[in-house]
């Protein structure tokens, strides 16, 4: 072997083991990274741990939110928040084509200063699911940190009377359509929105992996099955000076759990 073969040789020996190194550093560098974002997120989870427990009161159920549609007119997030109200849910749909004259402006002030906030589309029973999720997706843009998408199954017009509520066949096929697409669609499995006699005639037994937000003025300890709820509708007669300036009343709600729960929902 001549010395221009040995220089080479030397010289892609170092070259291996320099790059071996500096891999290791990258392997190094990469792992502490790692393990100091896992750190960080534990010392900002426990943190919001004891604040949130430190704020908690004697109240059985202390997260209260509100939730709204054009109806409630001008609204002044700030001071809804500022009021204590931690989450806020905002109509936005309505069937296949119409859209909540108010979302764009409820939605981003609300995601101003509201903890977590979120959207509801109302079933209507006239049109396909598949387009009425279609009018959601287009409405409701997909942001982190948002609650799920909630689905209002209610009567309405003529579907109010008794003997012409809609069947369960039409329900369904409606419902289950837009509940998979809107799962689809935001990565998160919807809120099924309703009264106790829906829930207890039409949802209850069929829907029982989906979150359920109950309209039930007496705060039940569980539903009528013996399901817990999600979220509790109370009241449809909240006041407050920030909600058109007190001149109008709105839907007020609380969630099961506590702030740090909520954080996480």
């Amino acid at each position: 072997m001549n010395r221009k073969t040995r220089k080479k040789d030397k010289s892609d020996f170092r070259k291996k083991i320099t790059e071996q190194i500096d891999k290791k550093r990258i392997i190094t560098v990469v792992i502490l990274g790692i393990m100091i974002l896992l750190i960080g997120a534990g010392i900002r989870e426990g943190f919001y741990l004891i604040t949130d427990m430190s704020q908690e009161n004697d109240e059985k159920y202390p997260v209260k939110g509100i939730d709204v549609s054009k109806h409630q007119g001008e609204i002044d997030w700030e001071g809804i928040a500022e009021q204590g109200f931690e989450f806020a849910y905002i109509k936005a749909t309505e069937g296949t084509t119409h859209v909540d004259s108010r979302f764009e402006y409820n939605w981003k002030n609300a995601r101003k200063h509201v903890f977590r906030v979120g959207a509801y589309h109302f079933l209507s029973y006239d049109s396909p699911g598949d387009t009425q999720a279609a009018n959601f997706m287009k409405t409701v843009p997909r942001r982190w940190n948002t609650l799920p998408p909630v689905v209002d199954v209610e009567f309405y017009g003529d579907y109010r009377k008794r003997g012409q509520h809609p069947s369960k066949e039409k329900m369904y096929t409606i419902l289950d359509v837009i509940l998979e697409k809107l799962e689809n669609g935001y990565g998160k499995k919807p809120v099924i929105y309703t009264n106790k006699f829906i829930y207890q005639t039409y949802i209850s037994g069929r829907y029982d992996d989906y979150d359920i937000w109950i309209s039930d003025h007496s705060i039940p300890d569980s539903l009528s099955d013996g399901r817990m709820w999600t979220f509790c509708q109370y009241t449809f007669t909240g006041k407050s000076k920030y909600v058109s300036n007190g001149n109008k009343s709105f839907d007020a709600d609380i969630f099961y759990g506590s702030k740090y729960k909520l954080r996480h929902y």
